[in-house]
């Protein structure tokens, strides 16, 4: 069984209930309306020459099509390939040219960028059939048709597929080690990889999510203000085979998410530490009514302990930190809500893998033995259900990372002696200053742990005589009085003399890539030359 029929099969007694709230427009969609709108797209696409094993490749915003989508392609054994709307066209056609999808569904906003357009219109007959397979846009049939007047392409309405298409569920027989998504990557060099994940490790996924998330039924609501083509994509799963609502929101915005909260009884969501810290920023953070939630999920990046206090203040036991990265989907690893309480030394640790995953630390081509895992730090190896299958059309990457079953993450960590694990730092992400290593994570949570500071990230910067000096680049929070000269000063009372930065630049905000991570080989750049 999939992992479709699977939440097909549980969600069933719960027809009437809403499956999908869009939270822009006020619309829902019942579980019997979603399942017949995936029934009708699954037959359209069939109808439009689609074959097992196609790519479906989509480029959406949160919304009731992205989940449409998603769960028709899987029923139907296309294999589902989902872009940020953060990338830029030439970014999409990279990965339209890696997959080579039989059809893209897209959002004419995307579309209808400036650059978007420009290369569209720029590329040539040839280079557009190329460019573009059978393109399906979603929205309604005023914006849709504007594009494709500008655009000159021939295309095809989403809403009009399904409004034209008898609902047929389709007889397959798909195995667990079918692949289900292609998930991009930036990998650990060169450009974007794709991790192939099969229709087990969704399973496993979605098992994984029903122990660590609190027991869910029908009145619960779960909030995606983070890109579902991301870490809150997965949640949807569990929460459609408990008969709950899953409330989109196309953006995120710290005051529309307070209101949400409060108006639909949201009681789960995933947050990275970017909204955790707006949400907080909020000026009514501390009136909103929270009490709803009852799983609020967070990670994808590093978070201060001390930045925790106020939500584990105002929301009491329903945080939950959790590890995953893109070739194994999270949870790898959670600390659980009754271990976040204020003075918990377990705090900022990843906690301990959950029931499908083992971990392990390997330095050079050994394991770290038990009895000096506390002190000693090595590269945390992966091993479970939720472990990709390899890098689409890679051999060479995929033999890089996979080895003998386990998967090399790529982070280094150390294990304590409860068995908590915590990460150190990326392996690329090590600076060595004067012959010391530097752990740019290490740095980077004693900066996030001021007040004042928003973000920090920490790179290395070429030096004569130290081989590598540390910079560091800070981005205040609103308001915050805050220079390099005190940023130093907190640094020296709490890190090594070589731990410290040697640069310290201010920023608005910080550069990041398509996911939303900060790109700091660019931050590196600001200063190539300038160390001496």
């Amino acid at each position: 069984m999939h992992v479709v029929d699977r939440i097909r099969e549980s969600s069933g007694q719960f027809a009437l209930d809403p499956a999908v709230i869009d939270a822009g427009s006020g619309a829902s969609w019942s579980h019997a309306q979603l399942w017949d709108r995936v029934d009708r797209l699954s037959a359209a696409l069939d109808r439009l020459g689609l074959h097992r094993g196609d790519v479906v490749a989509a480029w959406l915003p949160n919304s009731h099509e992205a989940i449409e989508a998603e769960l028709a392609a899987l029923q139907s054994g296309y294999i589902w390939m989902a872009l940020n709307t953060r990338l830029t066209w030439p970014e999409v056609q990279a990965a339209i040219g890696s997959c080579e999808p039989a059809a893209l569904i897209a959002d004419p906003k995307c579309m209808a960028r400036p650059q978007t357009l420009a290369a569209i219109q720029d590329g040539g007959e040839a280079g557009k059939s190329r460019a573009i397979p059978r393109l399906i846009l979603t929205g309604d049939e005023r914006r849709t048709k504007k594009f494709a007047s500008v655009a000159s392409l021939p295309w095809i309405s989403f809403e009009e597929s399904i409004e034209e298409t008898m609902p047929r569920r389709p007889e397959l027989e798909i195995d667990e080690g079918d692949i289900a998504r292609l998930r991009y990557t930036s990998g650990t060099t060169g450009g974007a990889r794709a991790a192939v994940l099969t229709h087990g490790v969704y399973l496993a996924s979605l098992e994984n999510l029903q122990t660590e998330l609190h027991t869910l039924g029908s009145s619960d609501r779960a909030l995606h203000a983070a890109p579902l083509t991301h870490a809150s994509g997965a949640m949807m799963y569990p929460v459609l085979a408990a008969g709950g609502a899953n409330v989109i929101v196309e953006k995120f915005d710290p005051d529309v998410c307070l209101d949400l909260i409060e108006h639909h009884g949201i009681t789960t969501m995933f947050a990275v530490p970017t909204i955790l810290h707006r949400l907080a920023a909020a000026a009514r953070f501390e009136a909103a009514d929270l009490s709803s939630l009852r799983t609020v999920m967070y990670g994808g990046a590093p978070m201060a302990v001390e930045k925790l206090a106020p939500f584990i203040e105002r929301i009491g036991p329903a945080l939950v930190h959790i590890y995953g990265m893109t070739e194994a989907p999270y949870p790898i690893t959670t600390l659980g809500r009754d271990e976040h309480w204020v003075g918990n030394p377990k705090l900022g640790s990843i906690g301990k893998p959950t029931k499908i995953c083992e971990l392990r630390i390997r330095s050079g081509d050994c394991d770290v033995p038990d009895d000096c895992m506390a002190e000693e730090v090595g590269e945390i190896w992966i091993r479970g259900r939720n472990v990709m299958a390899g890098y689409w059309r890679d051999e060479e990457a995929t033999r890089e990372v996979l080895r003998d079953g386990w998967l090399a993450s790529g982070d280094l960590g150390r294990r304590d002696a409860d068995g908590y694990y915590w990460i150190v730092d990326r392996t690329k992400d090590v600076i060595i200053s004067g012959g010391f290593n530097v752990y740019a994570r290490e740095v980077e949570m004693t900066l996030s742990a001021h007040e004042a500071v928003a973000e920090a990230a920490v790179v290395g910067i070429k030096h004569t005589d130290w081989g590598e000096t540390i910079a560091a680049f800070i981005v205040p929070h609103p308001g915050a009085s805050l220079g390099p000269e005190e940023i130093g000063s907190w640094c020296r009372a709490r890190l090594s003399g070589y731990k410290c930065p040697r640069h310290i630049e201010l920023l608005h905000e910080m550069p990041r890539n398509s996911s939303g991570k900060i790109l700091k080989q660019a931050l590196a750049r600001r200063h190539e030359g300038s160390a001496s």
